[in-house]
């Protein structure tokens, strides 16, 4: 009986620091592959069929799709250009160009990865084949409850922000040279209280 008692609390702490020190390898792992421009970090072969193992079990336990490696490369942002943390309430300018991409989508995100709610009969995404620009193809995109002149991408509520930035069709994608490409900075412009 003691024996058998042994046993069972062997595999039990076995399994429990296994299944620990795995959680914790994907968690630290999370630097594994990324590429980062400014406050924007990317993944790019996070889709490819022989990504990593660290960025699979990610993606599996996130539970997020990717784009493929010919399809187009995923930006997420967390912070501003100033490495402050996004939130929901302040106001923020997007200003700059992307790199050559058929079409770009601009998402704010919930840390969770749910939708933000947009402001009532404001879209909840932009995209470049509706943005107004610059005559040298620049754009500038407010972001935030109070309404901007232009560009505008409405949010609501108090909380954490990540806006996810996917340029679809672009040679980036498939670029070893992710890090070189130049994207938009992100400017706070002030935060509403309340």
């Amino acid at each position: 009986m003691r024996l058998t008692l042994l046993v069972a609390l062997a595999i039990a702490v076995a399994l429990s620091l296994g299944g620990w020190s795995a959680r914790w390898a994907v968690e630290q792992s999370a630097d594994v592959g990324t590429v980062t421009v400014g406050p924007w970090v990317a993944n790019p072969f996070a889709g490819a069929p022989d990504a990593d193992p660290y960025s699979r079990a990610r993606l599996a336990k996130v539970g997020n799709l990717t784009l493929g490696i010919g399809e187009g490369i995923l930006f997420r942002a967390e912070v501003d250009d100033s490495g402050r943390p996004l939130r929901r309430e302040c106001n923020y300018a997007i200003a700059g160009t992307t790199p050559p991409a058929r079409v770009f989508s601009l998402v704010p995100y919930t840390p969770n990865g749910a939708l933000i709610e947009p402001a009532v009969g404001r879209p909840g995404w932009l995209t470049s084949n509706n943005l107004m620009r610059h005559e040298d193809n620049s754009f500038r995109i407010g972001i935030g409850p109070q309404a901007h002149a232009g560009n505008w991408l409405a949010t609501s509520g108090h909380g954490p922000l990540i806006l996810a930035l996917a340029l679809y069709d672009t040679p980036a994608a498939a670029s070893s040279g992710v890090a070189s490409l130049v994207l938009p900075g992100i400017t706070l412009e002030g935060c509403s209280r309340g």
